[in-house]
């Protein structure tokens, strides 16, 4: 691979990620105490394909699935460093990543509650609002292209960027957490969307 190449694609990586994506995982290696083979095994990828993405000889991670779960290992540095997880919950946290699979998909966040006679869960209407806006956003496109989205709006509009993040490439109970929080909503709360 020429130089050239090498160069777009840590360009690419810097506007998507906000750095170079071995600058990244050297990182998250360091603040989770993981290898990088460790770091690709939570990711779901191959250690040689991670390796490939680290060194600028691809842009991205072209599976949708280590794509959102790479989203949710960087979301999880920036909690643990911001204190809102403590250092004891991120074996467990790591391992809940590994475990979910492309957003959209009922493996994801809080179990979803059993689809009424109209085919909407019942009950809480902030899971059918969370649910509906993550179907709506994933029929127009993939966790990859969301979370490219996300990364261009962080810098001027980090609210839509979080709502982009969250609801569409995150983890079911992180969109509806994010929906009560938007709206007003205590955690436990809920309230009956018409």
């Amino acid at each position: 691979m020429d130089h050239a190449t090498t160069m777009r694609n840590h360009e690419l990586q810097r506007q998507w990620y906000g750095a170079p994506l071995g600058e990244l995982c050297r990182d998250l290696c360091g603040l989770f105490g993981v290898t990088q083979s460790g770091l690709a095994e939570i990711l779901g990828v191959s250690p040689a394909m991670l390796s490939l993405v680290m060194r600028g000889q691809r842009a991205r991670i072209a599976n949708p699935d280590a794509a959102a779960r790479l989203s949710a290992v960087l979301h999880l540095a920036h909690e643990v460093r911001s204190g809102v997880v403590p250092p004891g919950a991120v074996a467990d946290a790591l391992a809940a990543i590994q475990a979910n699979r492309t957003p959209g998909q009922e493996s994801l966040g809080a179990a979803v509650t059993p689809p009424s006679p109209a085919g909407e869960p019942e009950g809480d209407g902030d899971l059918r609002f969370a649910l509906r806006l993550r179907d709506l956003l994933n029929a127009r496109a993939g966790a990859v292209e969301i979370l490219d989205a996300a990364a261009l709006l962080e810098g001027r509009h980090p609210g839509l960027a979080e709502i982009l993040r969250t609801c569409g490439a995150g983890r079911t109970d992180e969109a509806v957490s994010l929906v009560r929080r938007l709206a007003g909503h205590p955690e436990d709360g809920r309230r009956r969307y018409p």
